[in-house]
């Protein structure tokens, strides 16, 4: 008599069991269209091009987020004191800047404003 009670106490825990299993890995996943949208590696950002402290560094200062990014591009580059919009990916690994985010260009158009370099150069880490 006492198999019977543990089937039924038993087999709810187990369907418990794989239920929260099965909700925990799909959560995260996108449900509906996976149209082109640009993926969360995609950095899009504006602003003034300096130089870094390192030699042949280049920095941008993002004018909406402040974010500061050192920028490495492969073709040709900005001058110093051009404002871009730039689309970017994240740069792994270390480079010899070491200030701001590491980004690579994929592609920037040159903006009608010019700056001059900020006060001060800051480094976010």
């Amino acid at each position: 008599m006492k198999a019977p009670k543990i089937k039924f106490v038993t087999l709810p825990m187990i369907a418990l069991v794989l239920a929260v299993i099965g909700h925990s890995q799909s959560e995260g996943r996108q449900i509906g269209s996976t149209a082109a949208s640009p993926g969360p590696s995609t950095i899009r950002a504006e602003g003034c091009v300096w130089a870094g402290v390192e030699d042949r560094c280049l920095m941008v200062t993002d004018v909406e987020t402040d974010t500061l990014y050192n920028v490495f591009f492969s073709g040709d580059k900005p001058a110093v004191g051009q404002r871009i919009y730039f689309t970017a990916t994240p740069r792994y690994g270390t480079d010899r800047c070491m200030q701001g985010k590491p980004v690579d260009v994929q592609n920037w158009v040159k903006r009608k404003l010019t700056c001059s370099e900020p006060e001060h150069k800051r480094n976010p880490y």
